[in-house]
């Protein structure tokens, strides 16, 4: 399909060889590797994380949400709205970044990006970008043997419950002047990236100080504390592309082509990127490439299934999730 805002320097490659809670994600040590644990300063958020070279995950206990264009501003491919029930699963608190990537290539596991970083876009903390969806699997088929556990990429419905943290809005912040307060809440093709790309004549009417990609977490949390779910790239996700949502699960999973073994033809990815104008950034907004591609704006975020947090003995007064 064709993008509403298209990605910057699209590249095609034939293939590469409910509201978050505290969840008891596993075991502390794993894999030689020691478990570290957290929580959001107002208490609401567990986070995780298995390696210190693996992503931080962030922990939800799941539940229902009405998947897609609800508003009506968006395309039929964003529609029917429909119920889903989402399983508790944790996903990452931000974009798999170069350094957690390098650290797989280092082992052997993953090819390096197909594209390299301008100098300004090399660092650690900036979202790996110029992989394809199979890197992407390659990624997180080496995180399970890290770690023991079994991470994956999120399933669509996954990345929307995860991406709109209990609203039914088109964006997480106030979107009247859309174009005007995107710079303070994504990284979005802003004047910085215009003047670095004067050939992008769709940037929006502010600055958000980055020409393309940003450093994870410059911007602020959703309000389940995972940053950049709309902005800075596109992410992978694990479904199968389909035209519209007629059909869909209302389970939570990957949805894929009957017996589908990772033969369909285009993967769906979500969020927007660096690249785009604000309509791009919508949190109903999904768009797919074939397997192999890959572009400056492309990267991905991973995800893990949780067991269901088990009874307490006693009452134990709980802060309120949101």
């Amino acid at each position: 399909m064709t993008r509403l805002l298209p990605l910057a320097l699209l590249v095609l490659t034939p293939m590469l060889a409910a509201p978050p809670a505290v969840l008891a994600a596993d075991d502390a040590s794993t894999a030689a590797c020691t478990t570290t644990r957290s929580r959001s300063a107002d208490r609401r958020i567990g986070y995780f994380r298995h390696c210190p070279d693996t992503p931080e995950m962030a922990s939800f206990r799941g539940g229902r949400y009405a998947m897609g264009d609800s508003i009506g501003s968006g395309q039929p491919y964003e529609r029917p709205v429909h119920e889903v029930t989402v399983a508790p699963f944790a996903i990452g608190r931000h974009e798999v970044t170069r350094g957690e990537y390098q650290a797989c290539v280092d082992a052997g596991s993953c090819s390096e990006p197909s594209l390299p970083p301008a100098a300004s876009e090399a660092g650690a903390r900036h979202p790996v970008v110029g992989v394809s969806w199979t890197q992407a699997k390659a990624y997180v088929a080496w995180l399970r043997t890290r770690t023991g556990r079994a991470y994956r990429l999120p399933s669509e419905a996954e990345w929307e419950y995860a991406a709109r943290a209990g609203t039914t809005a088109s964006y997480n912040w106030n979107w009247g002047q859309v174009d005007k307060v995107t710079c303070g809440h994504a990284n979005a093709l802003d004047q910085s990236a215009k003047a670095r790309h004067p050939e992008l004549y769709w940037a929006i009417d502010c600055d958000d100080r980055f020409s393309q990609t940003a450093p994870v977490g410059s911007f602020p949390p959703n309000a389940w504390g995972v940053h950049d779910m709309q902005g800075n790239a596109w992410e992978w996700v694990e479904d199968c592309w389909h035209p519209d949502f007629t059909g869909a699960p209302t389970d939570g999973r990957a949805w894929l082509e009957p017996g589908s073994d990772g033969t369909c033809t285009k993967r769906v990815n979500r969020g927007g990127g660096w690249g785009n104008g604000s309509s791009s950034l919508r949190l109903s907004n999904r768009d797919a490439d074939p397997l192999g591609n890959f572009s400056d704006g492309l990267g991905f975020r991973v995800a893990l299934s949780l067991a269901k947090p088990k009874p307490a003995a006693t009452a134990v007064a709980a802060p309120t999730a949101p």
